[in-house]
Order: C-alpha cells, then structure tokens, then sequence
C-alpha cells in the first residue's frame, strides 16, 4: 500500500467528536478514491460507496426529502447486503460534483452526525453555483494533490 499523507489527516479527522462531513477535493487521477476506500478497509466494519459518474441512478436516494432516515432507508433498498451501522459505517459519495442535492445532503449528515460520510470531487468538476444550498460551515476539507517526492520514496 502506497502511504500518503494525507492518511493521517484522515485519521484525526475520524477522532473528532462532532465530526462534520469531510469533503476531498483534489485534480482526476491522484489517488482520492484509491485514498478513501483503502481508509474504510481499515477502519470500518461496514462501507457504501456511491460513485455519482458510475451509478447515476443513485441520485434517486437524494431526491426529495434529505432526512438521514429517509436517505438510510434508502441506501438499505440499494444495497440490502450492507448493514448500515451508526458509527461503524463509512458512507462515501464518489463524484459528488454530479448530484447537485448529495452536496446539499452533506449538512444534513453533519448535523445528524451519526454516520460518517466522506465525499469526493475534482476541483475542476465542483460547481458549487449548482448546489440547491451548499452546506458551508458542515464540511471539513481535505486537498489532495499527486505524489510529492517523500509519499513516492
């Protein structure tokens, strides 16, 4: 396993208390995805990864009411092989810059705070104009860029 920097930012994100959700952002191709999912295997008994350009009908479990409980209900729905778990599930939202209400869904997750969620989009791809109501003071953020000379060593 490739070992970034970024891990340990990760990591003391998960120990915070009243943790908001955290938002990494970063150019195509440096290693968001690779990142988070590597993280949940280590970290989390369960994991829902919901990858916005792969699987656009999942913009469905956004539409409409964006309590926790309706959108639980729904991920249960579309992924019955997952046991969805307060404080033991990782929910990660690939691509996020593609569904305008998961963005908006993002204070709502904070607020709750019995879920982790992480998100994910390229700096570029990020339209926050789009969002319905972005969830400013609910996000923590994380940067991610490519290599540097250590992280290759």
């Amino acid at each position: 396993m490739l070992n970034r920097k970024a891990t340990a930012e990760i990591e003391n994100w998960i120990k915070t208390k009243n943790k908001k959700c955290l938002l990494v952002q970063g150019p195509r191709q440096v290693g968001k995805t690779y990142l988070i999912e590597h993280f949940a295997q280590n970290h989390y008994k369960e994991f829902i990864e919901i990858n916005f350009k792969e699987l656009p009908s999942a913009r469905e479990i956004f539409i409409g009411d964006l309590s926790v409980d309706k959108m639980i209900m729904a991920l249960k729905f579309r992924f019955p092989e997952k046991k969805i778990l307060p404080k033991k599930t990782l929910i990660f939202l690939d691509e996020i810059q593609e569904c305008e209400e998961a963005i908006t869904s993002l204070k709502f997750w904070a607020i709750d705070n019995r879920f982790d969620v992480i998100a994910s989009g390229s700096l570029l791809g990020i339209d926050y104009r789009r969002a319905s109501s972005y969830p400013v003071g609910y996000v923590d953020y994380l940067k991610l860029y490519g290599l540097d000379f250590e992280e290759f060593i």
